[in-house]
Formats: C-alpha cells, structure tokens, sequence
C-alpha cells in the first residue's frame, strides 16, 4: 500500500498567502493572522497570544488588520481546532497547545508563531512543509528568523521536505544550529527582556500622544 504524503502549508498574514496551496486537498492548512483577509479553508489555526495582550496589539484602527472584536467573533465561530496557551472558555474548539512537549524536543528556540506552527508539524510526522505569507524581510523580524531557519533545516535534516514561495527569501542552512531564547514568544510576552516590549512601548506612547491631541 502507497505511504500517504502528509503535508502542511504554514500560512501567515504576508502577501503571498495568496498563493498557499488551498485549491489542493493534499495540503492541511495551518494559519493565523490579525489580517482582514478571508482564507479560502483552514484545517488549524494559531493564535498563541494571551487575552490580554490581544486587546493591546488590536486596540483601535489599524488599516486591513481585525479589531480585537471582531477577531474574537472569528474566532468563536470557527470549526477547526485553534491553539492557544490554554483552553479558552468563549472559544468552542480552543486547545490548548503542547509547549511542553515541543520544548522538551526542541529547546527554548521559540521567537514567533510560525516556529511554534512549524515545530508542532515536525513532532507530527509531516512529510512536507510549505510556509507562505511568512514575512522575515521586514527589520522587526530579525529577532525570529534565526530560530526558525534553525527549525527548518531540523525539519530537513530529518527528511522533511521544506517548501518556500519566491517571496520569502528564506535561506534555510544545510547544518542546523540551535538559538535559545529567554524568553518565549507569546507566552512571555509582557517580560521585560523581551525584544518586542520596545516595539509597544511606542506605539503606547504614539497612542498618548494622539489622545492628546484630540
């Protein structure tokens, strides 16, 4: 009997979301994004931030992004499995995800959503794994690329096939080389080393100063 090839497209909020693999059943789609963009179909999705921190990140208008409301109530209605840090009450197919699991195997090399996405595929056996709409280009990103290349010629070291769309520039090394991190992206998010409190704190400030203006 023909082994079945498991596959998983990782799909983040960048532009080339548009071009994962949701026309071909094959894939399972993995995703998880603030964006106000429709996918096609989801099979899992991500969102591994606290309650808390949600409301802050989605606090106002941001152009073609959710607020916190409206991400909420897309959220509540969805019919796939949503991993968060914990089972969330309000949230009918909230799991939570298996952070012990994947720090025992991997380490604490954990920067961003998509390695936790791509780490959890790895502990699954998958055969394949695609990422689109992963965008590390940007500056703010430099913090999660290291970790996640190093995920990724883990997953290929193992055998696992790694596809990358042209737009994301990803180099993955030949050799994987283990990044630890203090604090974990998500879970330690109002530590005070993490890299991203500087980021809001700005926007914190940016915010004040509008209010006051008004």
């Amino acid at each position: 009997m023909e082994k079945t090839v498991k596959k998983v497209a990782i799909v983040g909020g960048g532009p080339s979301r548009r071009h994962a693999p949701f026309d071909d059943e094959s894939w399972e789609i993995w995703a998880f994004s603030s964006r106000a963009w429709k996918y096609p179909r989801v099979d899992r999705w991500f969102e591994l931030h606290s309650m808390t921190d949600l409301r802050q990140q989605l606090a106002g208008y941001k152009r073609g992004r959710r607020s916190y409301r409206g991400y909420m109530r897309m959220l509540r209605r969805m019919s796939c499995p949503v991993y968060m840090q914990k089972v969330h009450p309000k949230i009918p197919t909230s799991v939570a995800y298996p952070l012990d699991q994947v720090l025992e195997r991997f380490g604490r090399c954990f920067t961003s959503t998509v390695s936790y996405a791509v780490a959890l595929a790895i502990l699954e056996g998958y055969d394949v794994i695609g990422l689109w709409g992963i965008d590390v280009r940007r500056k703010e990103y430099r913090h999660q690329r290291p970790a996640l290349r190093y995920l990724l010629a883990l997953a290929k070291q193992q055998g696992i096939e790694v596809v990358l769309p042209p737009q994301a520039r990803l180099r993955v090394p030949g050799k994987p080389r283990f990044v630890y991190t203090r604090v974990l992206y998500a879970y330690d998010w109002r530590s005070p080393g993490a890299w991203w409190r500087k980021r809001i704190r700005r926007r914190l400030r940016a915010r004040a100063k509008r209010a006051k203006r008004r």
